[in-house]
């Protein structure tokens, strides 16, 4: 029997697996299958799986074939097509793709079953694939891949003799939200386009589709836009930073942090990255607080263009300068860095941040009196909402819908009908589930992201071992898992409203990929069983069990992870 250390409140307790005896028996579409005995090590849980009775394997042979008769989407087309090239690599066995009715594999499209959804059938002779659309059918065979040995799905050549073998089964899949996402802050610290991409592969792995991408804060400005240079040649570069490692160590850089920055073609490959393992990115610029670095480029637009700015060094707190929104340059400067990120990234939504905007300069702004007036607003944060309206309004000309954090509806003052005209979403971080219960009832959508639980870039223990980062330390794997992100009370009228999920990463206190990669894992694992996984089947000794399963795999890609629940 094995058991597996846990550290809460810097005490060390030891608790035996046999409490996991309680769950060997997981219920899969109402036939009870014994989790250790079938070794299904599948993050996050599939909503359906029936093994074969006899116990069956079916083994990849030395060539084999994937028939696509029927299927005419080319999305699924370049899919399999890298999947066939994956396997070949990593398996050396050799695999082609062609247009026949019969193959070791089969592609069958089927338009009945749900968007993201899947049928994956494996028998001993062969494997059929049914899905619906080319996400379903790459989360299949991600799963597929899951059941092999692990560098199959990263990717990396393994030994050439070996028998790859998968028990013979039948998962029924679909995710519970369509929304199951990780934010990153690249501001407060910048992480290259390499550790961008490795960021994908994991959350690829565990079938996450929204990468949001915070590219902008008082800290620096990490997006070039070609209209406004500056952004970039001032505004991604600071006097000095603070940084932090997993190692306890604080310390100044000593020197300019910068410049750092995406180059248009930087992000055009991660998009295009991010797009082959069916991850959507959501670009979010911070507006019109948090402003500090664009500032420093362009004070033009601010509300005291006389000063001269800094990008902000301090990795806490919050600038009280902010765009100057009565003056309509500034509101014009906004307009195009949105229309510029609309034209670059291709997915279906954006972010206007609108957290955390102090209101006090606009309060003694003479051009924000008389636009606040003009417009007929009883507050001067109604202009804050006004001009997320306007910004959704530019999204909304390239076809695109836009997200915003949740003091757009929360905080004193907030003018709802803007969000409403424009069905504005909303990131419900403070006072999580209180913001969603009133965005929902306004009809909008939500993704849940609360401070705490979902925020996982603070502590994961209280212990003088654990490194310096964010938060009390009470953000524990379990606190993470067992959060519920739909309270049971919420109406199915409004219940729908709640479209998925999030993981958010603030980088204040961290200042590397290796830092960042110990904090995520495998608490971004629990997040992404909880936007795929019902509710009611989520088993938390058994997530232990399978994340234990994975740590040769997060060994095998140089993945660093917190330890405090591998198995001893």
């Amino acid at each position: 029997m094995y058991k597996y250390n846990v550290m809460i409140q810097n005490n060390k307790h030891i608790f035996s697996l046999k409490m996991l005896c309680l769950s060997l028996l997981i219920i899969f579409g109402g036939k009870a299958v014994n989790a250790f005995a079938q070794k299904i090590n599948i993050t996050p849980l599939p909503m359906s799986v029936t093994m074969d009775s006899e116990g069956r394997q079916f083994e990849l042979p030395r060539k084999f074939t994937v028939a696509m008769y029927g299927v005419s989407d080319p999305k699924v087309w370049a899919d399999v097509d890298r999947f066939v090239r994956k396997l070949s690599f990593a398996t050396g066995k050799k695999g082609t793709m062609e247009r026949k009715e019969q193959g070791h594999f089969r592609m069958v499209q089927d338009k009945t079953l749900p968007a993201e959804g899947y049928v994956l059938t494996v028998g001993e002779k062969d494997v059929e694939v049914r899905f619906s659309s080319s996400a379903g059918c790459y989360y299949a065979l991600q799963s597929f891949m899951k059941m092999l040995p692990p560098n199959v799905i990263l990717g990396k050549e393994g030994e050439k003799k070996a028998d790859y073998l998968v028990p013979c089964l039948t998962i029924q899949d679909q995710p519970r939200f369509g929304y199951r996402g990780f934010m990153l802050d690249v501001s407060r610290h910048f992480f290259t386009p390499d550790e961008i991409k490795r960021v994908l592969d994991i959350m690829s792995i565990y079938k996450m589709n929204r990468f949001h991408w915070h590219l902008t804060d008082d800290q620096g400005w990490r997006i070039e836009i070609k209209k406004y240079p500056r952004l970039t040649e001032v505004g991604s570069v600071s006097k000095d930073m603070l940084m932090n490692d997993e190692k306890q160590t604080k310390y100044w850089h000593g020197k300019p942090y910068g410049p750092y920055f995406y180059t248009q073609e930087d992000v055009r490959q991660i998009v295009q990255y991010a797009a082959e393992r069916h991850i959507e990115i959501i670009p979010e610029v911070d507006m019109p607080g948090h402003m500090m670095a664009a500032m420093a480029a362009y004070p033009e637009f601010s509300c005291h263009p006389e000063r001269t700015y800094e990008v902000w060094t301090q990795n806490l707190g919050l600038s009280v300068d902010i765009l100057n929104v009565g003056n309509p340059n500034a509101v014009q400067f906004a307009r195009d860095v949105v229309e510029e990120l609309c034209q670059l990234f291709p997915g279906p939504e954006i972010h206007i941040g609108g957290d955390e905007c102090p209101i006090m300069q606009w309060e003694k702004n003479p051009e924000c009196d008389q636009l606040r007036k003009k417009l007929g607003l009883n507050s001067y944060r109604a202009l804050q909402s006004w001009f997320i309206g306007e910004m959704a309004q530019v999204a909304a000309l390239h076809g695109k819908g836009l997200f915003a954090w949740n003091e757009s509806v929360t905080a004193q003052g907030a003018d709802m009908a803007p969000l409403k005209d424009n069905n504005v979403k909303v990131m419900c971080w403070v006072g999580a589930q209180p913001a969603a219960r009133k965005a929902t009832s306004q009809g909008l959508d939500v993704v849940i992201t609360p401070i705490g639980p979902y925020y996982i870039n603070r502590k994961q223990w209280n212990s003088q071992d654990e490194p310096y980062a964010a938060g009390p330390g009470n953000d524990s794997l379990s606190v993470t898992y067992n959060y519920i992100p739909v309270p049971q009370d919420i109406s199915p009228d409004l219940s729908h409203h709640y479209i998925g999920v999030q993981a958010t990463f603030w980088t204040e206190f961290v200042s590397t990929a290796h830092y960042m990669e110990y904090l995520m894992l495998p608490r971004l694992m629990a997040v992404a069983e909880s936007g795929w996984t019902q509710e009611a089947q989520k088993n938390f000794p058994d997530f232990v069990r399978r994340f234990n399963a994975d740590i040769p795999l997060l060994n095998l890609g140089g993945y660093n992870y917190g330890k405090h629940y591998q198995y001893k």
